[in-house]
């Protein structure tokens, strides 16, 4: 028999129902009757009740599937008997750190279960954690409302996986392209839930849902308060990381971190931070076009596909010709943000000090003696600052105008050094004698220095730091700008770039002692290899998946499904990896720092020892 109503929600009912199911009472989920003849609405019902009843753990609200009672089609419930997590902050406000983690350690054993049953939640938010609440017990949270819950996989997956959905508070910045949507995702709307109960507020808030999604894709991550545990506020921070990739792999590592906050430990730095956060952000410079972090490995930018500054010797030189005219000086603004991109990229060996030091007259020389390779990714950048750049191989002074600028500046320091040489003149003729020698002496000088000084490159080339990359993989990185600018979706950038970094933090911790360089060198180029060809062939199929034609009940079509899902998964495993990989190396350096001073007590005691045997 249907009871009284516990909640209720945008399609659906919860009520209470009179009777036992397997010895125990439950709650019934029941569409709402404007929803009774919206098969829409009914195909989603039953597809809530086929993902929730695959799922049995104690942090998920368990579903028995779709029953019939009283004439009504209900989805049998476990009833919890406890509030919702929105309503206990509400009326309790933020939380102490030792009260929240436990909430979120139960909450992620949930995700991790639900993830590993192939069940991603998508609308993770504080009112669908359920407290099922005990005299003289914890509460333990429950994970509830799997109405917008699809498949993992694409290919058992339905059409209305393809859609737009969740709550705007809680969303990815990937939620707005559903083919990006993964078990990542869920993590992020962790990291919201975090937050908020830490401070009583979401992370981003807007007068419009579309001003809040805005703010999840672009605003500052924000910072949990000095009163957190560095651990928590680390966890906090790569939670609500803008890509995927950049967030914790897995539920099963956010739970890891969750249970050794406030336990010293080598494998997290000792606060219960996932170490291989402080790692992976390797970066030596900033695209010109997009302003993005670049690897000084590997000279593109995965956000644009822009091809990096490459520094290598040879015969060219570049003048900057523009904006403006000759021999007027080049503007402020864009000397300014020339000198800053230049000294963000210090890194690919570009000294900026003389430029820096003043603004320089149109055409002058920025560099001498590169490659053609470098010339024109040089000039690629200049053109995104602003700036426009030529350059060739017949000298400093034969392109862009430089001669004319040259003759023009010694024009007028000849008039006005011959202007003061006549200023005697004036007084007396016959001092005409004695100056005109000097205005014809002085006039070669003054060209020959106005030559030298504006033959002079106001950038220079410095040795840049010595890659510890080994060949073999530094190879293959330059191999990848083919790769990125050809990726259509910045989604699978953003994923090849995960890999990439990972990979690079690696190879620059390799000892060439090690006697498992070669083989280690080897998995590390298996990897980039198979995130390329991962990250292009899902490049292609998302294209076919997002056309108007595409139906999942295709057979041809669902094959393509089952090909994203493998090619995503093997990705996903292969990031989880590698961040394993790069905290094991974290943690054996800790050990290795920590053991040191213990190395060093035992080395001065015996050097006390042998100085006191040579006293006696």
């Amino acid at each position: 028999m249907l009871g009284d109503e516990i909640g209720s929600g945008a399609i659906a009912t919860v009520v209470r129902v009179e009777g036992q199911v397997r010895g125990r009472s439950f709650a019934g989920k029941i569409l709402h009757d404007r929803h009774t003849r919206d098969e829409g609405a009914h195909r989603r019902f039953q597809r809530e009740a086929e993902l929730a009843s695959r799922l049995a753990h104690i942090n998920l609200v368990r579903v028995w599937g779709i029953r019939q009672i009283a004439g009504r089609t209900v989805m049998p419930m476990e009833l919890v008997e406890g509030p919702n997590l929105a309503d206990v902050l509400a009326l309790g406000g933020p939380m102490a750190e030792s009260e929240l983690v436990p909430l979120l350690q139960g909450i992620a054993a949930g995700l991790s279960y639900a993830h590993a049953a192939g069940v991603i939640h998508r609308d993770l938010k504080p009112a669908n954690i359920l407290l099922a609440t005990q005299p003289g017990q914890v509460s333990i949270p429950k994970i509830a409302d799997f109405g917008m819950a699809r498949a993992s996989s694409f290919a058992g997956a339905d059409r209305g996986a393809l859609t737009v959905l969740g709550t705007p508070h809680y969303m990815a910045p990937e939620c707005l392209e559903p083919l990006a949507v993964d078990p990542r995702t869920d993590l992020y709307a962790l990291g919201c839930m975090l937050f908020e109960l830490a401070t009583g507020d979401p992370p981003y808030s807007g007068a419009t849902p579309v001003a809040v999604l805005q703010a999840h894709r672009e605003a500052k991550i924000p910072e949990l308060p000095q009163t957190f545990s560095e651990g928590l506020r680390r966890l906090a921070q790569r939670l609500l990381a803008k890509a995927p990739g950049d967030r914790p792999q897995s539920a099963s590592a956010v739970l890891d971190a969750l249970q050794r906050l406030g336990v010293p430990s080598l494998a997290t730095g000792g606060n219960g931070a996932l170490v291989s956060s402080r790692v992976v952000s390797v970066s030596e410079g900033d695209c010109a076009q997009c302003g993005q972090k670049i690897l000084r490995e590997l000279r593109v930018c995965f956000a644009c596909g822009l091809a990096q500054v490459i520094v290598e010797g040879g015969p060219v030189t570049v003048h900057v010709v523009g904006p403006g005219r000759s021999p007027n000086k080049l503007d402020s603004a864009r000397r300014d943000r020339l000198v800053r991109w230049l000294r963000a990229n210090e890194g690919a060996g570009l000294d900026a000090t003389r430029l820096e030091a003043e603004i320089p007259r149109l055409p002058f020389t920025l560099i001498t003696g590169v490659s053609e390779r470098s010339a024109r990714t040089l000039e690629t950048s200049l053109a995104c600052l602003g700036i426009d750049a030529q350059w060739g191989v017949r000298g400093r002074m034969t392109g862009g105008g430089m001669l004319r600028k040259t003759r023009v500046l010694a024009s007028r320091t000849a008039m006005l050094t011959t202007a003061i040489f006549a200023t005697p003149v004036m007084i007396h003729p016959a001092a005409l004698l004695f100056t005109m020698p000097f205005v014809l002496a002085a006039i070669p000088v003054i060209y020959g220095t106005t030559l030298v000084k504006t033959s002079r490159a106001y950038v220079t080339v410095t040795q840049p730091p010595t890659s510890v990359i080994p060949p073999s993989i530094q190879e293959v990185l330059l191999r990848l700008h083919t790769v990125v600018v050809q990726l259509v979706e910045a989604r699978h950038r953003e994923a090849l770039r995960t890999i990439v970094h990972r990979v690079v933090a690696l190879c620059r911790g390799i000892d060439p002692a090690d006697h498992n360089r070669v083989e280690l060198e080897a998995e590390m180029t298996h990897a980039i290899t198979l995130a390329a060809t991962a990250t292009q062939r899902m490049d292609e199929l998302d294209r076919v998946m997002a056309q108007p034609g595409f139906d999942p009940a295709d057979p041809a079509h669902r094959q393509s499904m089952h090909e994203r899902d493998m090619w995503a998964a093997r990705l996903l495993d292969l990031t989880a990896a590698l961040d394993s990989l790069v905290a094991r190396r974290v943690a054996a350096e800790a050990e290795i720092r920590a053991a040191q001073p213990d190395e060093l007590d035992d080395l001065r005691a015996m050097v006390e020892a042998l100085e006191e045997v040579q006293r006696q």
